[in-house]
């Protein structure tokens, strides 16, 4: 079970960043000016990081045990 969880907050911090991605280069959201999707397109890849952070330092801390 903690393998999957490790996968699962893998593919987590991955679909932050895709769609971080996907905000800036869709044409689904259009109706959105600019600098809106650049915000929130920053956040997605804010938040994904922290989360990358956060995994590697709970990995480090696991292999250290």
């Amino acid at each position: 079970m903690q393998k999957f969880a490790k996968y699962f907050s893998w593919f987590v911090v991955l679909l932050y960043f895709v769609l971080g991605i996907y905000v800036l280069v869709s044409p689904r959201f259009q109706y959105l000016s600019k600098e809106i999707k650049v915000i929130f397109a920053v956040f997605l890849f804010l938040y994904g990081s922290f989360r990358l952070a956060r995994l590697w330092t709970k990995s480090r801390q696991k292999d250290d045990d």
